[in-house]
């Protein structure tokens, strides 16, 4: 069954459920104002009933005309008039039938009001389970002679229908009024169901296109908030699948291109030492020393991409400390100046007191080091390299790896951390290291940017929080 169909069923059984309810509570009620009306009638047709018995006591009618009047009341009111001794039987009873035992009451003995000294109301049942309503006059003072000393109370009575009969009188009209309130929910229903399962329908098939391999798919917010806020997680994770994706070919393109040039060396060589191309001893010791040069290589760059892929992917943790960046920048310095004595070129620093970031510090040097190591290679003989920190403010530090070298050129400084991207001119490529540079930058919350123009220095500079500003977030 579809989640409309159920949706449609659960409205409709709510709205008879409810209908139901109505019904029983109207039944309740509806009883209760029939008890409060009939009680009412009964009082009223007691009044001339019981002035005929004081007549009667008086001396002014005889009971023959006491029971004619009686029944002509009884008749014409349609209620059950009843003479009780004074051990709750009945003594006389007049009923609304045609004759005296059409509609006679049969209860127990003792069961009925006697010896009451006030008006008295209630209900009573008969032997046969019928259940009445009764008001009840004391008229055992009215009479003194020995005949009639057996009338003790005046009881008046009439059939109380039960909850089951009102209900089944208004059975019709409820009938009418819920098959009109059924046939209106049902179309309200089929229109909530629709604003609902339509858009929970679109997330359902935008899923099925993304199973298939069509990765690009955005579904529209619509529907109840609940079900917006599901199409905004969907976009959102739909969004995350095709990055996903995306990086899962870029990988494959990556290694296919950049995996082809180090095989084809290893398998030129390898061959060469197969088919005895290589005769002698000292270019067999070359053809294996480059097969080992580039196997290294290949694997150096296998491991670059797994583990920029992890960092893109987020599946790389950062360590979370205090660390002291000045001492980190002159860690690296030291690390760089004998490479730099080499070539002799300057590697100068000039770093501020800063303030302590928080983060993973080997992260952190394999970002420094990479810079001063792209620095280094680029840099002529006898050139400049420097590097520089300051406090940004209370909440960031900025450090600046800057070089002499020949620049990028403007068009090209958009793509420099790209993966295996080949900066032109003079500059040599600079591979994985600066993607994964920014990658490690972006984890710890910061930014890194690049900077050359003719005539300067090229510029990386990282700027990254400091513990001032993690601590305001927390």
């Amino acid at each position: 069954m579809s989640l409309r169909m159920r949706l449609i069923i659960s409205y409709i059984l709510i709205i008879v459920l409810c209908l139901s309810m109505a019904a029983v509570a109207v039944s309740i009620i509806i009883q209760g104002y029939r008890d409060q009306i009939v009680m009412a009638q009964l009082n009223e047709a007691g009044r001339p009933v019981l002035n005929q018995i004081r007549l009667l006591a008086r001396g002014q009618i005889t009971a023959t005309e006491l029971v004619t009047n009686m029944k002509e009341q009884a008749q014409t009111k349609d209620f059950h008039i009843l003479l009780v001794d004074g051990d709750g039987n009945i003594f006389r009873q007049v009923t609304p039938g045609e004759t005296q035992t059409d509609r006679a009451i049969e209860i127990p003995e003792g069961e009925l009001p006697h010896n009451i000294s006030q008006l008295t109301h209630g209900t009573f049942q008969t032997a046969s389970g019928r259940r009445f309503n009764f008001t009840a006059y004391p008229i055992d003072q009215l009479f003194r002679s020995q005949a009639q000393e057996r009338m003790n109370t005046l009881v008046l009575a009439m059939p109380r229908n039960s909850a089951l009969a009102i209900w089944l009188s208004l059975a019709r009209p409820f009938l009418l009024a819920g098959l009109i309130a059924l046939a209106v929910s049902i179309v309200v229903a089929v229109l909530l169901a629709r604003s609902f399962y339509r858009p929970v329908q679109r997330i359902t098939q935008a899923a099925e296109r993304i199973a298939q391999g069509q990765y690009d798919q955005e579904v529209p917010l619509a529907g109840p908030k609940e079900v917006q806020m599901l199409a905004i997680r969907f976009n959102e994770m739909a969004g995350k699948v095709k990055q996903s994706q995306q990086q899962l070919r870029h990988f494959v393109a990556d290694i296919s291109h950049h995996l082809k040039s180090p095989l084809t060396s290893i398998q030129g060589f390898a061959q060469a030492l197969l088919d005895g191309t290589a005769e002698d001893s000292e270019t067999r010791l070359k053809a294996a020393q480059i097969i080992e040069d580039e196997s290294k290589r290949m694997k150096r760059q296998v491991d670059e991409l797994l583990e920029l892929s992890r960092m893109q992917s987020g599946q790389v943790e950062m360590a979370h400390e205090l660390v002291d960046l000045k001492e980190l920048l002159i860690q690296c310095q030291e690390i760089f100046i004998l490479r730099a004595e080499e070539k002799s070129i300057s590697l100068k620093t000039e770093i501020e007191p800063l303030m302590p970031a928080i983060g993973d510090i080997d992260r952190l040097e394999q970002v420094f080091s990479n810079l001063l190591d792209n620095a280094l290679k680029n840099c002529p003989v006898g050139g400049e390299v420097d590097i520089t920190g300051y406090n940004n403010g209370a909440d960031f530090v900025s450090i600046t790896v800057a070089d002499s070298g020949p620049g990028i050129p403007p068009e090209q400084l958009p793509y420099v951390f790209e993966r295996f991207y080949q900066a032109g001119g003079l500059r040599t490529g600079v591979g994985l290291g600066l993607a994964i540079a920014r990658e490690i930058v972006f984890a710890h919350g910061g930014d890194i940017e690049v900077s050359s123009n003719p005539g300067e220095k090229t510029k990386f500079t990282v700027t990254l929080p400091t513990g001032a500003s993690d601590s305001k977030k927390q």
